[in-house]
């Protein structure tokens, strides 16, 4: 079930930039590890998912609608960070 949650979420970003993707894969990554550090911290079992879902929406929604739009304007401009 987890496993189809996070390749639902990469190939939604997929259909918007490869920023998105990137995201979403770093907060993924971000929820096995800060879930890891939880189970390790608090020495019982924790679910998977809550975690990665959270950081995966959240930097999904944040990329496509804040990250995206200022990173086109920049290229429109052609002014690069």
């Amino acid at each position: 079930g987890d496993f189809v949650f996070y390749s639902v979420l990469i190939g939604r970003a997929a259909a918007f930039d490869f920023v998105t993707v990137t995201a979403c894969f770093y907060a993924v990554l971000s929820g096995l590890c800060l879930t890891l550090f939880l189970l390790a911290a608090f020495k019982k079992a924790l679910p998977a998912l809550p975690f990665s879902i959270f950081l995966g929406i959240l930097l999904y929604i944040s990329t496509n609608f804040l990250l995206l739009p200022f990173i086109t304007d920049l290229s429109k401009n052609s002014l690069f960070v």
